[in-house]
Order: structure tokens, then C-alpha cells, then sequence
């Protein structure tokens, strides 16, 4: 905070590859960067489809090397990012390229300026939980894996509805015949959750929400628990043709004996906040800002 920049700054970059112009967004950082001493690294793919071949270092070198992460493009891009490396501790600031950009926090027009408030240490880390879903077969664990937003359990496109149970630390709560469910931490309250009917929940509350994905029943709604209790999802169906997908991004196929137990991840999010902007002004400005411009 006294207007110095940091010495043990290192920046990893996290672009998406796939987003327009982010090439010359990067070219820009990476200048900026080099004008003020700041070192950079990237992912070793990233690094060399972008031609920047001496930048790249593998996973576990980067997470070891980098003390704060900027990423390039939209929610999608910063929550691959932040799963990747929340067991370093690392906070992460997202840079929008994208068309929501709920929860990136650099505007592209700020870009420079947010570098050097990043530089001199001018900025806050706001954690927040993420989840841990282990797949049971028989008395094996055979996948595990972590979520920032949302673990899903879901019948595929042309398959018929499952007849889910759920329990919460070992007591069966819930029974819902529907095409799936949702298990969301208070970040992922703005997403697929969101989309299914369930409500917006404050990332500061410490709770897990889980939601059914239309359910076959009139009385079926969305719970909401301590996070620090277990979800477990067991499945009756008539097919194999069931998925567990973790923040939309990756999937994994599962069986109808399977077990989904879902708890409070080890590891927390670390997202880095500049601009002292509320989560009621994000939501009004970002996320609701069609509803009212609609009714203005």
C-alpha cells in the first residue's frame, strides 16, 4: 500500500487461446509488464500458441513461480483457472474478454491501470468455498475432482429422467425424479443453479445450494446447507447414459450404482477485488442490468 511495487512479483497469464483479438490484449500485457520490470509466465500450450515460446513453464513449475494470476477472457477462463491453481494459493484477477464477465473484475479499457495497482499491492483477496466430488464404485474411489461453481449429476440428452436421492451427512433428505441435480457453491448461485430456479445466495454465506434440473413434482425446490456438511447423490435409472460435469467444463460418465459425494474442497477460490465494487452493484450492474434497463 505505499505506492511501491512489489519485488516478489511474478505474474502468470492464463489467456483463452480461443477469444478474438486476445493476442493483441496479451502482446499489450506482456509489454506493459516488461516496461515496469513485473515478471510473466505462461502455460506451456498457451505460451507457445501464442508465440511466446520462453514465457511457458508446466503446471506445477507455474504454480510454484507465480505469486498472483490475470486471466484473459471471460467467467469460463477465470474458473479454469482457478481450479487449476487454488491448492497453491495463488489469487487470481480476471480480465473480461467476454460477454457477461460476472465475475472477472478488469474492464479492458483498465487494463494498464489495474497492472499497476496489482504491481504496488492495491487490491483485496476475497475467498470463497469450492467443492470436492468423489465417485464411489463398489467400495472404490474411482474419480475425483473440484469445482468453483457447481457440480452436476445429469441424464443425457435423449436418456429418461433419473430418480435421484439425496442424502446430507448420512440422512436421506430429498427424493426427486427429474433430469438431475445441482450442487453449487454461493458463487455458482449466478449460474446453472440460477438457470434451473434456484436462487441467488451471497458468496460470503457459508452454505451449500443444491437444486433439482426439472424435477417431475410439483412441491420439488431448491435446499440449501452448511457447507460444512456432505451430499451424497444415489441414482436409479434404466440407462448408462448419466453424466457428473464440474463447472461446465469437464465431464465424467457414470453408472446407475455409482455414489456422487460432493463436500467443502480443502482449497478456496482466491479472487483478487480492485475496485471496492459490491456484490449487490455487480449484480444490479451485470447480471440484472437488462431486467432493469427493461423496466426503466
Amino acid at each position: 500500500m505505499n505506492g511501491e511495487r512489489d519485488p516478489l512479483l511474478t505474474i502468470g497469464i492464463f489467456p483463452n487461446t480461443k477469444k478474438e483479438n486476445v493476442g493483441a490484449v496479451l502482446g499489450r500485457l506482456v509489454r506493459h509488464c516488461k516496461e515496469n520490470n513485473i515478471p510473466v509466465l505462461m502455460p506451456v500450450e498457451a505460451a507457445r500458441e501464442m508465440n511466446y515460446p520462453d514465457l511457458g513453464r508446466e503446471q506445477e513449475a507455474l504454480k510454484e513461480e507465480i505469486t498472483l494470476a490475470i486471466t484473459l477472457g471471460g467467467d469460463g477462463t477465470l474458473i479454469s483457472a482457478v481450479r487449476e491453481i487454488a491448492p497453491a494459493g495463488v489469487p487470481v484477477c480476471g480480465v473480461n474478454m467476454g460477454q457477461l464477465g460476472f465475475l472477472t473484475e478488469v474492464e479492458l479499457p483498465d487494463l494498464n491501470g489495474a497492472i499497476d495497482k496489482l504491481s504496488r499491492g492495491e487490491y483485496d483477496i476475497e475467498e470463497r468455498l469450492m467443492l470436492e466430488a468423489v465417485v464411489r464404485r463398489g467400495d472404490q474411489q474411482i474419480h475425483l475432482s473440484s469445482a468453483v461453481n457447481e457440480v452436476v449429476v445429469t441424464k443425457g440428452g435423449f436418456s429418461r429422467l433419473l430418480r435421484l436421492r439425496v442424502f446430507v451427512d448420512g440422512e436421506l433428505t430429498a427424493r426427486y425424479p427429474a433430469d438431475g441435480i445441482i450442487v453449487a457453491t454461493p458463487t455458482g448461485s449466478t449460474g446453472y443453479s440460477l438457470s434451473a430456479g434456484g436462487p441467488v445466495v451471497n458468496p460470503n454465506l457459508k452454505v451449500i445450494l443444491l437444486t433439482p434440473i426439472c424435477p417431475h413434482t410439483l412441491h420439488a425446490r431448491s435446499l440449501i446447507v452448511s457447507e460444512k456438511e456432505e451430499i451424497k447423490v444415489t441414482m436409479q435409472a434404466t440407462h448408462d447414459d448419466i453424466v457428473m460435469t464440474t463447472d461446465g467444463q469437464m465431464a465424467y460418465s457414470l453408472r446407475p450404482d455409482d455414489i456422487v459425494v460432493v463436500r467443502r474442497s480443502p482449497y478456496r477460490a482466491s479472487f483478487v477485488r480492485l475496485s471496492g465494487r459490491s456484490y449487490t452493484q455487480a449484480l444490479r450492474t451485470k447480471l440484472w442490468r437488462d431486467a432493469i434497463n427493461d423496466n426503466s
